[in-house]
C-alpha cells in the first residue's frame, strides 16, 4: 500500500515540519505534501494512495472536509487512514460540523505535550497574586522600600474545573506546595482520590461546592458548545470574594464581560487569563483596563516555549512509527462528537 502524508498549515511552521518529516519519515511515505489550501492536496486526493493527514490552524477544517469526503465508503476503502492535530485543543477545526467525515477515522491530538508548561503557568499565576508582584514592581519604580506580608499557598484550596492531563500536571506541582486540590470531572471518576492526592468529584452540586470553597478556581474546560461561556456572572458570584480565577483552557468557556464586572466590582479577588473569546483580544475589551493587582493578562502564550512545536512533532513521528508496526492508532484520540 502506497501512503502519502498531507501536512495542512497556514502558519510559518511549514518549513520546520518538512525538514523533520523528510528526515524521519521519508522512508515511510511515498510523498509528503505541504499545503495551506485544499487545492494543494488535489494530486494526493486524485491518487489511489492512502493518506495520513497532519493539521494545524483553522484551515485544517477545510482539509478534513476535502480529503474525507468519501465517508460513504466502507472504512477499509476510505482515503484518509487517520488524522493528527499539532495542538491539544481541537475546537478550531469545528469537529461538530465534520461528524460524517470523521466517522471511523481516528483523530489524535497533542494532549499531554503542553501539560507541564501550562502547569507552570498555573503556579506562576498563584504566586503572582499571593506574592503581590505588581506591588514590588511599583515600589521599585518609585525607589520605595516597602516590606509587606506575603501570603502562603500552603493549605489553600484549589478547584480544577476540567480535570484532565493539564489538571493532573498542575496538581503534581500544587501538591508539592501543600495545597488541597479537588478535580471536577465531566463523568463519574473511578476513584475518590488520585495518585497526586486530588479529590475527584463530578456533578453540578459538587462543582458548585468546589466553586464556593476554593481559593483558586482553575478553568481547563475544553471548548465545546456545551461549555461555551460556561463561566459567567452566576458562577463568578458563587466564588469567594478572595478567590482567584485562572483560565488556561479555551477562551470560549468564559464570558469576558461578566469576568470584567466581577473583577471591577470585587466579586472575586483577581484573575489570570491566557485565553480569550476572541484573539487577539479586541482593543475595546474591558479587560485591558483592569488594574494589575486584579488581572494578570497574557496573550495565549502560557505554552509558547521553544519546545511547543517540536514536542508535538515528535509525538506525531512516534505515532507514525508505531502505526508502521501495528497498523493501528489507539492513543491520544479525540471524540469528534464531544470535541475533546
Amino acid at each position: 500500500m502506497s501512503l502519502r502524508l498531507c501536512v495542512c498549515t497556514a502558519t510559518a511552521n511549514g518549513e520546520y515540519y518538512m525538514s523533520m518529516f523528510n528526515k524521519h519519515l521519508s522512508s515511510f511515505f511515498k510523498t509528503i505534501t505541504l499545503g495551506s489550501t485544499v487545492g494543494d492536496f488535489k494530486q494526493d486526493k486524485d491518487s489511489k494512495d492512502s493518506i495520513i493527514l497532519y493539521v494545524e490552524s483553522p484551515v485544517g477544517h477545510d482539509a478534513i472536509k476535502y480529503l474525507c469526503d468519501d465517508y460513504h465508503l466502507p472504512k477499509e476503502q476510505r482515503r484518509v487512514l487517520w488524522i493528527y492535530s499539532l495542538t491539544a485543543g481541537v475546537d478550531v477545526y469545528r469537529l461538530g460540523e465534520l461528524v460524517k467525515e470523521l466517522q471511523d477515522t481516528p483523530f489524535a491530538n497533542a494532549r499531554g505535550c503542553y501539560s507541564s508548561v501550562l502547569a507552570e503557568h498555573v503556579m506562576y499565576s498563584m504566586l503572582y497574586f499571593y506574592r503581590q508582584t505588581w506591588r514590588s514592581l511599583a515600589s521599585r519604580a518609585e525607589h520605595k522600600w516597602d516590606p509587606f506580608l506575603m501570603v502562603e499557598l500552603r493549605g489553600r484550596k484549589v478547584g480544577i474545573i476540567g480535570y484532565g492531563d493539564i489538571g493532573q500536571a498542575s496538581a503534581k506541582l500544587l501538591s508539592a506546595f501543600g495545597m488541597e486540590v479537588t478535580g471536577v470531572k465531566r463523568s463519574a471518576p473511578t476513584k475518590e482520590v488520585d495518585e497526586y492526592g486530588v479529590r475527584l468529584v463530578h456533578g453540578d452540586a459538587e462543582r458548585e461546592r468546589v466553586l464556593r470553597e476554593s481559593d483558586f478556581v482553575v478553568n481547563i474546560l475544553p471548548g465545546t458548545e456545551e461549555t461555551k461561556r460556561f463561566f459567567n456572572k452566576e458562577l463568578f458570584s458563587m466564588m469567594k470574594p478572595s478567590a482567584v480565577y485562572i483560565s488556561i483552557g479555551r477562551g470560549i468557556t468564559q464570558n469576558e464581560d461578566d469576568l470584567a464586572c466581577a473583577l471591577r466590582d470585587g466579586v472575586i479577588r483577581g484573575a489570570s487569563v491566557d485565553v480569550f473569546e476572541r484573539e487577539p483580544l479586541p482593543a475595546e475589551s474591558p479587560l485591558w483596563d483592569i488594574s494589575d493587582d486584579k488581572l494578570l493578562l497574557t496573550a495565549h502564550s502560557a505554552d509558547r516555549t521553544a519546545n511547543l512545536v517540536p514536542d508535538s512533532v515528535r509525538r506525531f513521528i512516534g505515532l507514525v512509527n508505531e502505526y508502521a508496526k501495528t497498523k493501528r492508532l489507539d492513543t491520544y484520540l479525540v471524540d469528534p462528537v464531544r470535541g475533546y
